[in-house]
């Protein structure tokens, strides 16, 4: 695996044609008062983007599922895969938000459906949901957005100021960020 620091980035200006695939994980979890849980049952990633400043970007969110990333089976990912390939077709970047126990998991089988893809897949999710004070989830969102901008066709993870290549790429558990494998 490199990094994708090492490889050719080209600046790609106007208009910008994003498609998000929402697949759950902790990004997304809202706080639910009648169980006193954080659930998937909201579109924060959304409501994330749609908080930003963002004149040249124009975005379709695709709602794929709901799940935390340890409910995400094989089935799920190739559903995951065929949702990403079929909005590369039509967009600019795709960026794929997911849980962070399986993201790589699922970044990996889309390496494996689709060789390398027209345009840049980028997976990121967060730590700590949206919902709660201190939270990546913007952070990792922004970023993603700027890669989509930048980074040449491929298939990354983006995640507290790092851009790697999948695959290769893997959860640091015990710093709870992603690291090369």
């Amino acid at each position: 695996m490199t990094d994708a620091s090492n490889s050719t980035m080209n600046y790609k200006s106007g208009l910008l044609k994003v498609a998000v695939v929402m697949t759950g994980g902790t990004i997304a979890k809202s706080y639910d008062p009648n169980s006193a849980r954080l659930y998937n049952f909201e579109l924060k990633v959304k409501e994330i983007i749609t908080s930003l400043s963002l004149p040249d970007l124009e975005f379709t969110f695709i709602d794929l599922m709901h799940l935390d990333s340890l409910e995400i089976g094989d089935e799920e990912r190739a559903q995951i895969a065929r949702s990403v390939e079929g909005a590369a077709a039509t967009h600019d970047a795709v960026i794929v938000t997911h849980g962070t126990d399986s993201m790589a998991m699922s970044g990996e089988a889309f390496c494996g459906a689709i060789k390398v893809p027209r345009v840049p897949v980028i997976f990121t999710g967060a730590m700590v949901p949206y919902v709660i004070e201190g939270s990546d989830a913007s952070q990792n969102m922004i970023e993603a957005l700027v890669c989509a901008r930048l980074l040449q066709p491929g298939v990354y993870i983006t995640f507290h100021n790092r851009v790697l290549t999948l695959p290769g790429a893997r959860k640091d558990h015990s710093n709870l960020t992603f690291t090369e494998a």
